[in-house]
């Protein structure tokens, strides 16, 4: 496999994990869906600066 398969998968893994924990207890399930919402918008960000050069 090569690493953007295993990114994916990885992602994929990720986001079951946050689904069960999310149905098995509300309050620790949207903590977790905040800071995975923070993650990918400092990963954007990150990866905006990254490709522009600066």
């Amino acid at each position: 496999m090569d690493a953007r398969t295993l990114r994916l998968l990885l992602v994929l893994v990720a986001a079951a994990f946050v689904c069960y924990v999310a149905y098995e207890n509300s309050a620790l399930g949207a903590a977790m869906a905040v800071a995975a919402a923070v993650a990918t918008a400092l990963y954007a960000i990150l990866k905006g600066e990254d490709a522009s050069g600066e």
